[in-house]
């Protein structure tokens, strides 16, 4: 691979904040030219998380537009006209009143793939409530299956629905692409949707059989995993479900009398299971964490560090798989597949800061007249240098 496998592929991305970037900078990431659209003022997420617009945005190419400007809009669907994906994020019927909807970006280009990313989707009673990422993780079944086991609710650190969405789109896009096109094709990614299909796994049964969620099938609620402390105050992540884990996890920590029956089968460890969580959650805590990692390599016994970002983006592992770019802008998370052996070329070439809304409008071979005419009538954003860091 020399530009990845989306090279000369054009995607106009309109959306904001999350999901419809994180879609646009995985296209990205496999080599499309990516031309982000965002209003005068610029994408919001800028302002209270830069660290994630940088990380969103990185190698696309900025150009701020005022849609409500005839001109920017003439602008903007000119744009649409050279690509072959459109991505919008806005609530159902935002993008129609701005004049970017599917309809008219499908009359400007026939062939376009118009994927459309919201919270509950175009259709249906919800079509127009607000949400965020939680709200989606609630009501989409993140949580059924630890209201089931009693546990104590806390919403993920990693927004399920957000990035699940985004993924879901990327992929459906990519398999469009893959394949003929007799006519524009309007996805409809709703972030609840993403949520429920992510988190069924959980729940399959109860689901398929219409009975409440069964504890003992929740093996992912089993005793042997979580997050517990150590004696010298660090977090660890066991991960011991099968026989031969739990069994080898209770040698480990001096309790080699928890691998008896019952408790030798999941069953009967999900049948006391709090007990059996207190019981490792004591031991563990009168531990210090070299003697724990020592003790569970011997038994080759699943057990990780919970880290922060120094200490993951200093990990020897993921720095000889080369997952890490230190860039003039900092570290960056590359795309997150080896491709024969090696990260994609495209993501390495990708530049960590736009060169200016001028390098995007030549993508429409924008004379200097036309473009110092459109800054002047504010249908394009001022003149600058570059977009947050």
């Amino acid at each position: 691979m020399t530009e990845g496998p989306l090279s000369g592929v054009r995607v106009v991305d309109f959306s904001l904040y999350l999901p419809g970037p994180y879609a646009s900078r995985t296209l990205s990431d496999l080599g499309a030219d990516v031309i982000k659209v965002e209003p005068l003022s610029g994408d919001p997420g800028a302002a209270f998380m830069p660290g994630t617009y940088a990380f969103l945005n990185r190698g696309k190419r900025i150009v701020r537009l005022n849609l409500k400007h005839p001109d920017g809009l003439a602008l903007a669907l000119e744009l649409v006209g050279t690509a072959a994906v459109v991505v919008e994020g806005f609530r159902p019927g935002v993008a129609q009143r701005l004049g970017i909807g599917f309809d008219a970006c499908a009359r400007t280009n026939p062939q376009i793939i118009y994927a459309s990313l919201s919270g509950y989707g175009q259709t249906g009673p919800d079509r127009d409530r607000p949400g965020h990422d939680v709200g989606y993780e609630a009501s989409g079944g993140t949580y059924a299956a630890a209201v089931a086991a009693g546990d104590e609710l806390a919403a993920p650190a990693v927004p399920v629905g957000d990035l699940g969405g985004a993924l879901f789109a990327a992929t459906t896009i990519c398999a469009h692409l893959a394949g003929p096109r007799y006519e524009p094709v309007h996805l409809d990614v709703a972030l609840q949707e993403a949520v429920t299909h992510l988190s069924v796994s959980r729940w399959a049964a109860a689901l398929r059989d219409g009975t409440d969620v069964n504890i003992l099938e929740l093996a992912a609620f089993s005793p042997g995993m979580g997050l517990f402390r150590t004696s010298d105050d660090h977090w660890v992540a066991l991960a011991s479900v099968e026989d031969k884990f739990w069994s080898g996890m209770c040698a480990a920590i001096g309790r080699p009398e928890l691998g008896d029956s019952p408790y030798d089968t999941h069953a009967g460890r999900m049948r006391e299971r709090v007990t059996l969580h207190e019981a490792l959650a004591e031991q563990i805590g009168r531990t210090r964490l070299a003697d724990l990692d020592g003790a569970f390599r011997r038994h080759d016994v699943p057990l990780d560090l919970v880290r922060g970002p120094r200490e993951i983006a200093g990990d020897r592992h993921l720095r000889e798989r080369e997952l890490f770019l230190d860039t003039e802008a900092g570290t960056q998370v590359d795309y997150p597949v080896r491709q024969n052996g090696r990260r994609s070329v495209a993501g390495r070439t990708i530049q960590d800061h736009a060169d200016g809304e001028s390098d995007a409008l030549r993508a429409l071979d924008i004379s200097p007249s036309r473009e110092a005419a459109l800054r002047a009538c504010g249908a394009l954003a001022p003149a600058r240098t570059g977009v947050p860091a």
